[in-house]
């Protein structure tokens, strides 16, 4: 008898540890949750305070953030201290500069000369290790292949061509099948002070090209898109005109970025749809910050980085360079610009997939729905999926998820 009363008592004192351990587990993990909430609500006011020119309000809430936050903390704390710190840094530019007006960044991969190394590093990291642009480049260039596999003769206007690894990638697909243009002209579009990247780009695409047997012209042509006269581009008889444009779109100006109308948004894709191509591509960030109320672009906007950052905690270790310095030198340095910029200085504005349709669809556009089908097996094989990564076909585009959350959209259109 009083071995079993011995044995419910050691019964009873050990629920009574299980749910002491348990209650003290949704303590802390309430705890945590409310301070997630706290971070999340005072990044915001404090994003509005600078956006009302509140220096004094701006710098104490920028303050009261960087307190309550670690640097190697959740995404939630890393993305909230680089806006902090940006505008603590603004509002002491403003005391020092005596009230003239304050620029934290431009914001654009290529535009900001202060730290161009550094950028496109973080711009070929993202590029080589993590989903996003392996999908972006391959998805577009098995579309690309599917849309002229009875052409001999390739002309791409690529906007806004970076590094060049787009085809270098289109290049390491053609070794694998038996299409093969005779000829492959690239004109490539971009901004000015990037000449020596592009001649890099040239010779290293030639030498690609030239393993495989395949004509090859490449031609720079320095310029913003949204400035170019693409009448002026040549054409050639025979070949297949493709427009591409891979993150590039969202840095031209729209709403309250238009100083020049002919420089719109619109004003280039009307301009595009001129040159009659047969093949238009877009990869663009799915999300909407850039004809928002400031209230809701800081939510939409700290939504789509959140998910990135959250993407980054599967990708890298927490202490990892690279990591932290696309965070910072990357995607923070682009928030950052959205928060803190309006007008022409704003220069990252995204839009929906939904919200592109209807531009493109305004300019004479049709979209071609099937355009990945046929390449869709093939793509999963270059770029395997795992959580929180999955590939989602929508209506408008197909699209790379994170958490089921739509964060790139390609898409492939026709003139009508």
């Amino acid at each position: 008898m009083q071995t079993q009363m011995n044995t419910a008592r050691k019964q009873i004192e050990h629920e009574r540890s299980l749910n002491t351990q348990e209650q003290q587990y949704y303590l802390n993990a309430n705890t945590e949750k409310l301070r997630n909430e706290i971070v999340y609500a005072k990044t915001i006011v404090g994003a509005k305070f600078f956006n009302e020119e509140k220096w004094d309000d701006a710098n104490n809430m920028a303050n009261d953030v960087l307190n309550i936050t670690d640097f190697d903390g959740p995404p939630l704390h890393r993305l909230s201290r680089i806006l902090m710190k940006a505008i603590k840094a603004g509002c002491h530019n403003h005391v020092e500069q005596s009230g003239k007006p304050v620029h934290l960044c431009a914001g654009n991969l290529y535009s900001d000369h202060t730290k161009p190394i550094s950028m496109i590093k973080a711009y070929d990291l993202l590029a080589s290790a993590t989903p996003f642009i392996k999908f972006a480049y391959n998805a577009i260039n098995l579309a690309i292949l599917s849309q002229s596999a009875h052409a001999n003769a390739l002309h791409i206007i690529d906007i806004g061509i970076g590094s060049g690894h787009q085809w270098s990638a289109l290049f390491a697909i053609l070794k694998g099948t038996s299409f093969l243009p005779t000829k492959i002209r690239i004109t490539a579009i971009d901004i000015p002070s990037t000449e020596q990247t592009l001649q890099a780009v040239k010779e290293r695409l030639s030498e690609e090209a030239k393993e495989l047997g395949i004509e090859f012209c490449f031609t720079p042509l320095i310029g913003k898109a949204e400035e170019i006269s693409f009448t002026d581009i040549e054409q050639e008889k025979d070949e297949f005109l493709i427009v591409n444009a891979v993150l590039a779109l969202h840095h031209t100006p729209s709403d309250d970025a238009v100083i020049i109308p002919e420089r719109s948004r619109d004003a280039l894709l009307s301009r595009l749809r001129q040159i009659n191509p047969q093949l238009l591509t877009i990869v663009e960030p799915d999300s909407n910050h850039n004809n928002l109320p400031f209230k809701e672009r800081c939510h939409e906007s700290l939504q789509h980085y959140l998910h990135i950052f959250n993407a980054f905690d599967h990708l890298f270790s927490s202490h990892l360079q690279e990591r932290i310095i696309l965070e910072n030198e990357f995607f923070g340095r682009e928030l950052v610009n959205i928060l803190t910029a309006d007008g022409a200085d704003r220069v990252e504005r995204h839009e929906r997939k939904e919200v592109w349709s209807e531009r493109l669809q305004k300019a004479n556009f049709a979209c071609l729905e099937n355009a990945f089908q046929k390449g869709s097996r093939t793509l999963k094989s270059i770029v395997p999926m795992a959580a929180p990564f999955e590939i989602y076909q929508s209506p408008h585009a197909l699209c790379l998820n994170v958490d089921q959350v739509p964060i790139l959209a390609a898409s492939c259109w026709r003139p009508i």
